[in-house]
């Protein structure tokens, strides 16, 4: 398959099922994060599908996400037709969601390759993301590869799984084969990553055939693949709906990376020097906001005296900030968040606590 060839086989998978559960308040099990305008500009589904929209046709685009998130899935994307809603029944991570929309692929082309992307990264350098795409997706092709996208990184980031590359393989399209994964590190870990110049952020971003990817699970997640199996046989017939709800009752809820790509012997890695965000967090999302003169970040009315380095979310009622620093404000109709900036990563563990105390009409 030429290059220019792999463009009929060239599908994009986007996972919309994830909570978003850092982004509470303004993120609920019926409003996630890649339903909601995080970054100030777009809603970030809708960001994904046009990023894709300039590589390959609507036609080609596949939603993947839960039945309990699927009819705000319709209302925020109606270009997406019905048939092109993978839908689980509910969210076990991320090998069952890529593995079921490998076998619905694999019915509708065989020879298709998958672009694997999450619904809620924020890319500033399209053209740069296209030519890191479509390196991946001739190695892919070509070799049987899984494939990954690498960033740069700009900083010691303890938010980020690390990929460590090993030899380069093809220089022009920046393509390194793959010696390890690493999971979040700490600080210090962080920095001897960084200093030592091979390591990468993990995107979260893969490419495959869906021959192969389907083939790797079968190897390093064999319980798992016997129910896409059966899965793939009831694929259009009256007993598919419950085939799958009862393989879903029966899969281990595991990340693609952990159960298969960590473990994989075909994984290449392809640098993404794009300009990319995960958009996991209030502050990283808060970079894309108005700043005012002491680089407080804010969407809404903000009055600041002698307060700097806030990020405020409060679009309809007016926040008044008076000698503090470094604080996450953000306001919602029936709950308020005030935290450190530096505990950002951690509104998730006030999401569990709110949930052990039974509070689920505002989670």
């Amino acid at each position: 398959m030429t290059r220019s060839g792999i463009d009929d086989y060239l599908y994009a998978v986007i996972m919309a099922g994830g909570s978003g559960t850092r982004f509470w308040p303004r993120s609920r099990k019926n409003r996630p994060k890649q339903l909601l305008n995080i970054t100030g500009d777009e809603v970030l589904l809708k960001k994904a599908i046009q990023l894709m929209k300039s590589i390959l046709p609507v036609s080609r685009i596949r939603i993947v996400t839960t039945a309990a998130q699927v009819d705000a899935v319709r209302r925020t994307v109606p270009e997406i037709p019905d048939e092109h809603m993978i839908i689980e029944p509910c969210g076990k991570n991320t090998a069952p969601a890529i593995g079921i929309s490998a076998l619905f692929l694999e019915r509708d082309n065989p020879g298709a390759v998958m672009v694997i992307l999450p619904a809620d990264h924020y890319i500033e350098d399209e053209k740069k993301f296209y030519r890191s795409i479509m390196a991946g997706a001739h190695q892919a092709s070509q070799g049987n590869y899984l494939v990954t996208i690498g960033i740069p990184p700009r900083e010691p980031e303890t938010g980020y799984g690390y990929i460590e590359t090993d030899e380069l393989i093809d220089k022009r399209d920046a393509i390194y084969s793959v010696q390890s994964f690493h999971e979040k590190p700490d600080l210090d870990t962080a920095r001897v990553f960084i200093s030592q110049g091979n390591f990468f952020w993990n995107s979260g971003i893969f490419i495959a055939g869906v021959s192969t990817i389907l083939r790797e699970i079968s190897e390093y997640l064999p319980h798992h693949y016997r129910w896409l199996a059966k899965m793939r046989e009831s694929l259009g017939r009256e007993e598919e709906s419950a085939v799958i709800t009862e393989a879903y009752q029966n899969m281990e809820a595991i990340s693609i990376d952990y159960g298969v790509i960590e473990k994989s012997r075909r994984v290449l890695m392809v640098v993404g020097d794009f300009g990319w965000n995960d958009v996991g967090s209030w502050p990283s999302a808060a970079q894309y906001w108005p700043v005012d003169s002491n680089n407080n970040a804010f969407i809404g009315e903000l009055i600041n005296l002698d307060s700097s380095q806030c990020i405020v979310y409060s679009p309809k009622k007016l926040v008044a900030l008076l000698g503090v620093e470094d604080l996450v404000v953000v306001e919602e109709d029936d709950a308020l968040l005030i935290s450190k900036k530096g505990r950002s990563q951690d509104v998730r563990k006030l999401v569990e606590m709110l949930r052990s105390q039974g509070k689920d009409e505002i989670l």
